[in-house]
C-alpha cells in the first residue's frame, strides 16, 4: 500500500467511484463534468451543469501559516482554490458562463475567528472581480457558514457552481482522436493575472505535499490539522520550516504550497467563445495527476513524451517524500494542470495565445491508436511510465 493510502486518501478515488456506479452519467458520459437536461430552462436545446469541489485538506496548511505568521492573505488563496475547482472544470466541458456560486464553509468556531471568514469571502469576490475583468461572468448565490466543532477540525472551504450552456457546444472528450497532439499548460510561473510566482500546487495531493515536504514541529505545533489516526510515522516527516527559502523561487516552503490554483479561465473562455480553435478534449489534471485522461478516452493511447521540467515545488515532494514516479505523477500535476487535446496545426496559434497571458504552454505529447485507453508518460529521470483502466 502506498503512503498516500496510508494518509487515508486515494489519488483515484476508487472506492467513490464504485459507490457512485448506481448513479445516471448524464446526457454525455464522457464529458469531464456531469451534463444534466435543462431541468431548468426547459429547453431540449440546452443542458444544465452543476459542480461540486473544493479547497480540500490545503486549508489545514493555511490555517498553521495563518497561526505562524498572522497572514491573512492565505486564506484569500485557499478561497481563489475553492472556485478555480469548480470553474475550470466546467469550462472543461466548453461552458463559457454564466456561473452561478454557491460557497459552504465549515468551522471550528473556537479556532477560526471571524477575521479568517472575512479574508475568505473578501478573496472570493476579488477573484470574481478579477474574472469578470476578463469576461468571465460568476455571480456568487450567498451559501452556508456552520459552526461544526464536533466534526472539523479547523476549517472545510467548499462551493458549487451552476451553469447553462447549448448542447450542441459540449466537449465530450469522444473526439480525442488519433493524430491529435496534446499541449499542456504550465500550472506554475506567474502569468499576467497573477500577482506572484505560482509554486503550481493546485488543491489536490496536499496531504501527502504537506507532510512529506513539512517537519514533525507542525505536528506538535498545531495537532489539529492532522488526523490522529494517521500513522504516526506519516505524520509532517520532511525537514522544511513553513518560513524556510526554496531555491528556485522567491517564496518560502509555506507560501510555495499555498500559491493559489491557478485558473486557465482567462485564456480559455474567449478562445470557447470565439470558436478560435477546434478543441477535442480538455483535461484538468486534478485529482489523478497525469493519468486523469484515463477517466474520458477511447481505445486511443496518450504518450506524454515532451513533459515540462519539473518545477521546485514538485522537486521538493519528490526529495523529501521518496516516492516512484508512477505515484508522483498519478497524484500531482508535476507541473501542468491543464491539457488540450487539438489537430497538429492549431497547436502553434494556441500556444501563442496562452503565452501572451504568461501561460508557459508547449506540445507535451501525442494521441495514437490502441487497443485499450492508456497513457504512457516519460517523466524527467527518463522513466517510463504506463497508467492503464483498473
Amino acid at each position: 500500500m502506498s503512503e498516500y493510502l496510508r494518509r487515508g486518501v486515494s489519488a483515484t478515488k476508487d472506492e467513490v467511484h464504485q459507490a457512485l456506479g448506481r448513479l445516471d452519467k448524464g446526457l454525455f458520459p464522457r464529458a469531464f463534468c456531469k451534463v444534466l437536461p435543462d431541468y431548468l430552462g426547459g429547453d431540449p436545446e440546452w443542458c444544465s451543469l452543476t459542480h461540486a469541489d473544493g479547497a480540500g485538506s490545503k486549508s489545514a496548511l493555511a490555517y498553521a501559516y495563518w497561526r505562524e505568521t498572522g497572514d491573512l492573505q492565505v486564506w484569500r488563496n485557499v478561497a481563489i482554490d475553492a472556485v478555480v475547482m469548480n470553474l475550470d472544470d466546467l469550462i472543461c466541458v466548453g461552458c463559457t458562463g454564466p456561473f452561478l456560486l454557491s460557497s459552504a464553509i465549515g468551522r471550528h468556531a473556537r479556532l477560526i475567528p471571524g477575521e479568517v471568514l472575512s479574508a475568505i469571502i473578501g478573496g472570493t469576490v476579488d477573484f470574481i472581480d478579477q474574472m469578470r475583468h476578463y469576461g468571465i461572468e460568476v455571480i456568487h448565490g450567498g451559501g452556508e457558514t456552520a459552526d461544526l466543532g464536533d466534526l472539523v477540525r479547523t476549517i472545510v472551504i467548499d462551493a458549487t457552481m451552476t451553469a447553462r450552456m447549448r448542447r450542441s457546444d459540449v466537449i465530450t472528450q469522444e473526439r480525442i482522436q488519433a493524430g491529435d497532439v496534446v499541449v499542456g499548460l504550465a500550472s506554475f510561473g506567474q502569468t499576467v493575472y497573477e500577482s506572484e510566482y505560482n509554486g503550481g500546487m493546485g488543491s489536490n495531493g496536499l496531504t501527502s505535499a504537506r507532510h512529506d515536504v513539512f517537519s514533525h514541529a507542525l505536528a506538535a505545533a498545531y495537532p489539529e490539522t492532522f488526523d490522529p489516526l494517521m500513522p504516526q510515522d506519516l505524520v509532517y516527516k520532511g525537514r522544511m520550516g513553513l518560513l524556510d527559502p526554496v531555491e528556485g523561487t522567491t517564496l518560502n516552503a509555506g507560501r510555495l504550497v499555498l500559491s493559489p490554483t491557478r485558473t486557465y479561465a482567462p485564456l480559455l473562455v474567449p478562445i470557447l467563445r470565439e470558436r478560435a480553435f477546434d478543441i477535442h478534449g480538455l483535461v484538468h489534471c486534478s485529482g489523478g495527476g497525469q493519468s486523469k485522461v484515463l477517466n474520458f478516452l477511447g481505445p486511443v493511447r496518450v504518450v506524454k513524451n515532451n513533459l515540462f521540467p519539473v518545477p521546485p515545488l514538485f522537486k521538493l515532494i519528490a526529495q523529501f517524500s521518496g516516492s516512484s514516479d508512477e505515484e508522483l505523477y498519478r497524484v500531482f500535476n508535476m507541473g501542468h494542470r491543464m491539457e488540450v487535446f487539438l489537430a497538429e496545426a492549431e497547436a502553434a496559434p494556441f500556444m501563442a495565445r496562452a503565452e501572451s497571458l504568461g501561460i508557459e504552454a508547449r506540445c507535451i505529447g501525442y494521441v495514437e491508436d490502441a487497443k485499450e485507453p492508456e497513457v504512457v508518460l516519460t517523466t524527467e529521470s527518463g522513466n517510463v511510465v504506463l497508467y492503464k483502466k483498473k
